[in-house]
């Protein structure tokens, strides 16, 4: 959403931000600037359109991932595992 606010343009959450800011102390700001300068860095990083090592990770995953014709019961493969791991136990 957008809204205008004294002749500028800006997103509902550049108001939130902006509102916390005013509100916030003096000395406080440093931080917020940290903050908002390793935020900045992190987004200049990766190229828009690229995805990053993990999003190219999990697409590769997914186009070896099949699927399969076999029904499976979990719950009987349960009941059987812990059958033959506590069948000892008495």
């Amino acid at each position: 959403m957008i809204i205008k606010k004294e002749g500028i343009f800006m997103t509902v959450m550049k108001e939130r931000a902006i509102d916390i800011i005013d509100r916030m102390p003096e000395e406080k700001l440093y931080y917020v600037v940290q903050l908002l300068e390793s935020v900045e860095r992190l987004s200049e990083n990766i190229p828009k359109g690229h995805d990053t090592p993990e999003q190219r990770a999990l697409k590769d995953l997914q186009r070896f991932r099949k699927r399969s014709d076999i029904e499976i019961d979990y719950k009987a493969e349960l009941a059987k595992a812990r059958e033959e791991k506590y069948e000892n136990i008495d």
